[in-house]
């Protein structure tokens, strides 16, 4: 495919209510071409939390946290080969598993919980490249946000309506509902940011990264 391009502005959202628990946003051009009126491919109403906590309780894989389970050097975003993503795209949602060797296998991404399942957001602009069922990720969707950089989004609950391979959407647009479908235990969204090229096997030929150790987005610093 050919190449995102690259985000033209940097722009700071600040949720309308000032509150300090959500970070800003960047907003850029969401895709090669536009879309119809009515598509995906707006800015979505998605604003991360400026921090992230693990969930009470033993939890696998978890990150250096400090005696309130905040999860310390937290960014809500990060850059993947000069690609802004958020790092956890669901809101309120506490860490209840990290990434890394988990029960003898990778565990290839973070997951998130929340109570009530919250909405899970694209973490950011791209191309949808799969809506689709698998049987340990059960119900995922996978984003390709270009320069070799996708997202997977597992264990949903249900899609958005309309939602389909070959929609361009833009950051924060809600992909669907956490679930426990596929190899889950618990109601929770498994996120994976993943590295690599196209090819015949999809998805499943990329490698997986730990969404918290990239380094996080600072507008005075990016280049673009």
């Amino acid at each position: 495919m050919s190449r995102f391009a690259p985000l033209a502005a940097i722009l700071l959202v600040i949720s309308a209510c000032g509150s300090p628990s959500r970070a800003p946003v960047p907003v850029g051009v969401p895709g090669p071409a536009p879309l119809p009126s009515g598509t995906f491919s707006e800015q979505g109403p998605y604003l991360p939390n400026a921090e992230l906590f693990v969930c009470p309780g033993r939890v696998t894989n978890a990150p250096a946290m400090d005696n309130r389970r905040k999860v310390e050097n937290f960014s809500p975003l990060i850059v993947v080969n000069g690609v802004i993503l958020a790092s956890a795209p669901a809101n309120d949602a506490c860490l209840s598993s990290g990434f890394g060797p988990r029960f003898g296998r990778m565990h290839e991404g973070i997951d998130l919980q929340s109570r009530p399942a919250g909405i899970v957001f694209t973490g950011g602009p791209g191309l949808v490249r799969e809506v689709s069922t698998a049987t340990g990720y059960g119900k995922y969707v996978l984003i390709d946000h270009g320069r070799g950089v996708f997202t997977r989004y597992a264990h949903l609950d249900t899609f958005t309506p309309g939602l389909q391979p070959g929609i361009v959407v833009g950051f924060g647009q809600p992909v669907g509902r956490m679930g426990a479908t596929g190899n889950a235990t618990a109601i929770h969204l498994h996120y994976e940011v993943l590295r690599g090229e196209w090819g015949p096997r999809g998805g499943w030929g990329l490698t997986a990264t730990n969404p918290l150790s990239w380094p996080a987005f600072i507008p005075d610093d990016a280049a673009f």
